[in-house]
């Protein structure tokens, strides 16, 4: 259950494009690493080039604190990965212009387009990949093929004639090596190209996907209003922002006779109606409508006081006793309303606010219904 947790866990970091760029940093920052610090001790120690084992212990030091500054620091990531993706580009021209005896560490370029795409995106991906490409076909073939490091050499070597040596091993860097390197470079750019375009659809889905999830937990399907659950978090953030003068309106809204109106004009209609007065609370800016369920909804209003709620709630009875349907000219609805203001304190609790709302509502509807009535706290 563990490894289970803990692959779930990943995949679901990874599908955050900032800790799956951090994490693939870290990992081509790790690979690279420890290519340059071998290269590099190889080099000091047998002491054939120098100058590349410096810069090669340079690139282990660049790798070393891009790791550790996309561990530890958490502000500026974009800055690290794009002077990190800068430095890649460098560091790969220069093996380009290298050569080396036999190319081996040309074999490392070829991680260039499998990370650049998925760790940097499209566009900033070709801005690495392009530029390596570049330095490739110009140092391989033209026009700067005769300035390789080990050019001639190699060159020597290649025509057959006696065996030319380069830190101990014969200079060899074949046609049909570099043509090997050119061919996977480009197939592997073209492949990171399409793996990274394709992830981005599916992330695209995905978000769309998760989205509408979100809006579907959080909204009646019917009228489009807020649910329950949407009004539990609506509660939640009004408590945790709350201030000394803080409060809360609640208007508890129910359609008087509605199972009749389904009786005698059919559920669909009984819909109609129901939408149109969700249209109807919403007209208020200020105010989170919340449909309850069924042929009730509920209404909050942040501060503010019991004489500014019931003209609120009166402007809602009159406009809902007013509205006209196109197919039933004659059709005439109304609401009762149950109102109350309750300060948002460390005893606020809203199924308090809410009995107390619902309480003036059947007292509203007691009352001959089609009215607003207010809450005794008492």
């Amino acid at each position: 259950m563990k490894y289970k947790n803990f692959i779930n866990k990943a995949t679901d970091g990874l599908l955050n494009d900032n800790f799956r760029q951090s994490f693939l940093v870290c990992v081509l920052s790790t690979i690279l690493f420890f290519i340059s610090i071998v290269a590099s001790i190889t080099h000091l120690i047998k002491d054939t080039d120098k100058t590349f084992g410096i810069i090669m212990t340079a690139v282990c030091v660049i790798c070393l604190s891009t790791f550790l500054l996309t561990i530890f620091v958490n502000k500026r990531q974009n800055i690290w990965r794009r002077i990190f993706m800068g430095l890649m580009v460098v560091f790969f021209g220069y093996l380009c212009y290298d050569g080396g005896p036999d190319g081996f560490l040309h074999i490392w370029i070829l991680l260039i387009p499998a990370f650049s795409f998925i760790t940097f995106g499209l566009i900033e991906g070709f801005a690495v990949v392009i530029p390596v490409a570049l330095a490739m076909v110009a140092f391989f073939w033209w026009p700067l093929a005769d300035f390789r490091k080990y050019a001639a050499e190699q060159a020597a070597a290649q025509a057959g004639g006696t065996p030319v040596y380069i830190d101990g091993q014969v200079a060899v860097f074949s046609v049909n090596l570099r043509i090997r390197l050119t061919l996977i470079y480009f197939v592997s750019m073209m492949l990171g190209y399409f793996a990274e375009l394709v992830r981005l659809i599916a992330a695209k889905r995905l978000r769309g996907y998760t989205e509408n999830f979100k809006y579907a937990s959080m909204h009646d399907s019917l009228t489009g209003l807020a649910n329950q659950n949407f009004l539990a978090k609506f509660l939640d953030e009004t408590y945790q922002n709350k201030t000394d003068k803080t409060t809360l309106g609640c208007l508890f809204v129910d359609v008087d006779s509605f199972k009749t109106v389904n009786d005698t004009y059919g559920h669909l209609f009984g819909n109609v109606v129901l939408v149109k007065i969700a249209e109807i609370l919403s007209q208020e800016k200020e105010a989170f409508v919340c449909r309850w369920g069924g042929d009730e909804y509920v209404v909050c209003l942040r501060d503010i006081s019991e004489e500014e709620l019931l003209r609120i709630g009166e402007r809602y009875r009159k406009a809902i006793s007013e509205c006209k349907f196109k197919d039933y000219p004659k059709f005439h609805i109304t609401v009762s309303v149950g109102a109350v203001v309750l300060p948002v304190d460390e005893t606020f609790n809203f199924d308090h606010v809410l009995d107390l709302a619902d309480f003036a509502n059947r007292t509203a509807k007691n009352n001959g219904k089609d009215n607003v009535t207010l809450a005794n706290r008492n």
